[in-house]
């Protein structure tokens, strides 16, 4: 006998249609406040009942394709809470899902790396709590802090299928391709009438930024570098066709062109050798050709660069036309660049904000704030809240996300979040080799293990990692991919293990499996 459709929403029809005749009652009482615990009750029932997948879809277009536009054609500032609100918003269907009655298994544990994030944010925690803690800067920063982190939590547990997480992987290229017809047009339009000294930060693609004052092409920069490993990896292992690889090499090289992003385009051979050192030992031809190639394609566009951007345009930190991109960097290396504003104000060089820092904290004996920082927000600027270090220096301390971590969490901070990301980018390289993994899969973990390498070293470049909300998805979405696939790997381990001390000893894989999680370590490196 087939039961009735309408049995199991019957209830449900009955009970919306009651809280309505409700809410509507109080909205008759003029006073519309009394609405809020209400429509909040119906918010977070309203999570638990939404697919996971929607959830992250939502966070994946939020701010992927979303954010950036409207902030940067819409003028629309507070736009960049969109992404952070969802994250904190999936914490709830994420514990719902950990806390769900399961068939009893063995306990695969968590990589290493996830215990050196939690000292991360347990580092934090304790600068903010010694600190002078501000309820407005605290709240901003719980958009780098606290926000992002359950998206990979809920990739770590299994919350979205491997066939989305793969779908993910190719709307990432989608979006790399995007960018190429939204950076022809901040190039040829927006940034022709711009009266700024380095019109070409107006080219940021679909990333957060302002017509007038730039935005995030860094973050742009590394996020093509990001896909760019994929198509290679993919390339590599032969399983895309050529026609569409090219396709989206071409629009990320030509992006890049129009882009200027000069430390991606420095680090490009680094993506290369990342994904092709495994042919080293079998193919060494192959491996060597594949970085040559990039170094040519390096050069390539810095002579780009250097003939359209640096040509009569652009100004050193000295206050000299500067006649090169190298030129350019060469500035932000030197420890001595500072340049006084006429309107007020000074530039300071990235290695001289790294000077600065060390100066004040450790020459001058401030072993704490050395060690700890002065707390999460401590360096953000927002109308929410102002952090304690922005009115006392002449300069912001967020340029770069070395810079927010050493004033924020200090030595120990920085530290911990870049073994952390190292550790996972270890993880991933640990899984490719594992037969429970798919071929695709593979390729997709290669390019994840190179993006959490970029992410690590670009610390000291910009502060994307930390600031912009796609840079910010795709940091938790590498990691949370890392966690995941080594989880996978730790049941093929528990099976096979199984099977060998069942042969053995009689027992059955189940068994071994119990027995086994009682010999295994929470913690691996794996």
């Amino acid at each position: 006998m087939t039961a009735s459709p309408l049995r199991g929403t019957l209830p449900i029809l009955v009970a919306s249609l009651f809280m309505a005749l409700f809410l509507g009652a109080v909205a008759g009482l003029g006073r519309p406040l009394l609405l809020a615990p209400f429509i909040g009750l119906i918010g977070l029932a309203t999570l638990f009942v939404i697919p996971s997948p929607w959830m992250f879809w939502s966070l994946l277009v939020g701010s992927m394709f979303v954010v950036g536009p409207v902030m940067y054609f819409g003028h629309i500032e507070n736009a960049r809470w969109l992404p952070p609100l969802l994250g904190l918003a999936l914490y709830v269907p994420l514990v719902a899902h950990v806390l769900k009655p399961r068939r009893a298994a063995p306990e695969v544990g968590w990589p290493l790396w996830f215990f050196v994030l939690s000292l991360f944010l347990v580092a934090a925690a304790f600068s903010t709590a010694l600190g002078d803690p501000r309820l407005g800067e605290v709240l901003v920063a719980s958009r780098a802090y606290l926000a992002f982190w359950s998206i990979a939590l809920a990739l770590a547990v299994g919350m979205v299928s491997q066939s989305h997480m793969l779908l993910a992987w190719k709307a990432l290229m989608v979006c790399a391709v995007l960018q190429l017809p939204v950076a022809i047009y901040q190039y040829f339009v927006v940034a022709k009438i711009s009266n700024r000294l380095s019109p070409w930060d107006a080219v940021v693609g679909t990333f957060p930024g302002n017509m007038d004052g730039g935005g995030a092409s860094h973050g742009m920069g590394i996020f093509l570098l990001v896909v760019m490993a994929a198509v290679l990896a993919l390339w590599r292992t032969r399983q895309i066709r050529r026609s569409l690889a090219v396709v989206i090499f071409l629009a990320i090289l030509a992006t890049l062109a129009l882009a200027e992003v000069k430390a991606a385009v420095l680090i490009m051979p680094l993506v290369f050798a990342l994904v092709y050192y495994r042919e080293l030992l079998r193919r060494p031809l192959l491996s060597v050709g594949a970085v040559v190639i990039s170094v040519g394609l390096m050069g390539t566009l810095l002579a780009v660069y250097e003939n359209t951007f640096y040509a009569n345009r652009g100004m050193t930190l000295s206050g000299k036309l500067p006649t090169s991109p190298l030129a350019a960097v060469q500035n932000q290396l030197n420890p001595e660049q500072m340049h006084t504003r006429s309107e007020g104000g000074v530039i300071v060089s990235r290695a001289a904000r790294m000077a600065d820092w060390w100066q004040r904290n450790v020459r001058y004996g401030d072993p704490y704030h050395a060690l700890l920082g002065y707390g999460v927000g401590a360096t953000q600027l927002s109308t929410i809240g102002m952090g304690e270090l922005v009115t006392k220096m002449p300069y912001s301390l967020d340029m770069t996300g070395t810079a927010i971590l050493l004033w924020e969490t200090g030595l120990v901070g920085h530290l911990l979040l870049v073994l952390a990301l190292l550790l996972a980018a270890r993880n991933c390289n640990t899984s490719v080799r594992s037969n429970a993994v798919p071929a695709m899969h593979k390729a997709m973990l290669e390019a994840a293990s190179a993006g959490l390498v970029l992410y690590a070293v670009t610390l000291p470049y910009s502060n994307f990692a930390l600031r912009a909300p796609p840079s910010q998805f795709l940091m938790v979405f590498l990691l949370g991919y890392s966690a995941y696939w080594w989880r996978i790997t730790r049941v093929a381990q528990f099976a096979r293990a199984g099977r060998s001390e069942g042969a053995v000893h009689g027992g059955t894989p189940s068994q071994i499996a119990a027995h086994a999680q009682h010999q295994t370590p929470r913690y691996s490196h794996g």
